[in-house]
């Protein structure tokens, strides 16, 4: 994954949540820090959480992935390179496993320039309404795994307005991604694990 990101020389990295899968001490055991320190990108590397982050417990997640060089976007909108904002939101599952709801969209982003192009990246591709709402330009989610093992894909089909790819509703354009890893089980079927490359211009 580290040699195929780094690769495209990518401007950014963004890790959409669920990068580690629950037990962090498998991650340990392996050293996977050490592969993720290897990543490459002029403006940094980013995550949000997603929801395996606080199965597996959030307090030891955060602090490691944070170690080994990747920016943690906590409810936060951030300015790069003065020409577009990068929005990362809580999982919302968050509430869940520690008692403290996500800060809503609209408050993340009340005191940012919205002349600016706005990217979000929120885990699960839920109420998709509020990104809408709050014009944000595009949204970009993981979650679903698209049902990672077929049939799951009807599933994951009838429970999301997007279970996998593109969608433009409004001016808001969305993605959910496959994502890279697996959940459970190591195998896929009916399916592709990805690492989407965006090449985005600004108007």
């Amino acid at each position: 994954m580290v040699n195929r990101i780094n690769a495209q020389h990518p401007d950014i990295v963004v890790f959409g949540g669920d990068l580690i899968d629950e037990d962090i001490q498998s991650v340990i055991r392996h050293n996977v820090g050490e592969k993720l320190v290897q990543l490459k990108a002029k403006y940094g590397i980013y995550a949000v959480s997603g929801n395996h982050e606080y199965i597996g417990g959030i307090a030891k997640a955060i602090p490691y992935l944070e170690n080994h060089g990747i920016k943690m976007l906590h409810d936060t909108a951030i300015l790069i390179d003065g020409n577009f904002y990068l929005v990362g939101r809580d999982d919302r599952d968050k509430v869940r496993f520690t008692g403290n709801p996500r800060k809503p969209l609209a408050e993340i982003i009340a005191h940012v320039d919205k002349s600016m192009p706005l990217i979000l990246f929120d885990h699960q591709p839920q109420k998709l309404g509020d990104a809408i709402s709050n014009n944000i330009d595009l949204q970009i989610s993981g979650h679903t795994h698209h049902g990672q093992l077929f049939p799951f894909n009807l599933i994951t089909n009838a429970v999301y307005e997007i279970s996998r790819g593109y969608k433009k509703i409004g001016n808001t354009q969305f993605y959910v991604s496959n994502g890279f890893g697996t959940w459970g089980p190591p195998i896929r079927i009916g399916n592709r694990p990805e690492i989407m490359v965006f090449n985005i211009q600004f108007d």
